[in-house]
């Protein structure tokens, strides 16, 4: 029987850092009750009943008792794992860059099932996709939708009007799409349409399967550009982690060198 201090959930571990002597510290993503931290207590020993449960990009089926200032795990079972993505390293790379996203934009213990399930559809994704790499871009657009920061497509921000098509460029800063006759270049970012019909997709289409469309080398540069600096803005903007903030930029630095195709 389960007591009153203890709840189950399915969850995403995220990732986990030493504690102690033996100890896990777990950041897990659960479906019911949002990102929380747990103490995987003797995780570390060799014999522990944890051992190969508690990986990152495990996802768990995980039981939890409630403490004062952090939760301890008594039981945890892997529901699904992606041994592909530990024997790649760029499956790996992309999953945790997923997991990271992840942990950067959900707040402590707020539900959000539909980013939990977004999350494990794009890592289904990953683990078995040559070429992932739109999938990732789409997920970045739903992180932002589903966080509350989903960029205006459809009218200008400054002065409402409805975009006229080729007729605009983009504002990191303001949230989304502005006109010709209101922006201004020195600080807004190029649009194209091309770039632009990509984006309006994503809007309208949850991640389930990868995009069944290709785009042009300059398009996909452009989004993910467009893309990692909204990111970047909301981050800097909340006081995200700073080591994460600074390991995109150097992916922007490199896309700008043009010696970057991850």
């Amino acid at each position: 029987m389960i007591s009153s201090r203890t709840y189950t959930s399915q969850g995403l571990v995220l990732k986990y850092f030493p504690y102690k002597e033996a100890d896990l510290i777990l950041t897990v993503l659960t479906k019911q009750h949002g990102k929380l931290q747990a103490i995987a207590k003797g995780a570390r020993k060799p014999q522990s009943k944890f051992s190969g449960h508690v990986e990152p990009l495990t996802v768990v089926d995980i039981q939890l008792a409630k403490g004062k200032s952090i939760e301890t795990v008594t039981q945890v079972q892997t529901y699904k794992a992606y041994p592909s993505m530990y024997s790649d390293i760029n499956k790996l790379a992309n999953g945790i860059y997923i997991s990271e996203l992840i942990d950067q934009f959900t707040p402590d213990k707020e539900v959000n099932t539909k980013l939990f399930d977004t999350g494990i559809k794009v890592l289904d994704i990953i683990s078995t996709s040559e070429e992932p790499d739109l999938t990732i871009r789409n997920f970045e657009f739903e992180v932002l939708k589903l966080s509350g920061f989903l960029p205006e497509l459809y009218t200008c921000l400054k002065c409402g009007c409805e975009i006229i098509a080729g007729q605009h460029r983009y504002s990191v800063s303001s949230g989304g799409v502005i006109c010709i006759d209101c922006s201004d270049i020195d600080n807004t970012l190029e649009l194209s349409l091309a770039t632009m019909k990509v984006l309006r997709y994503f809007n309208r289409h949850n991640i389930t399967t990868e995009p069944a469309f290709k785009i042009k080398t300059e398009t996909y540069t452009e989004l993910k550009s467009l893309l990692i600096e909204t990111i970047i803005f909301w981050l800097e903007r909340d006081l995200k982690s700073s080591q994460f903030i600074e390991h995109l930029k150097s992916i922007q630095k490199s896309y700008q060198r043009h010696d970057c195709i991850i």
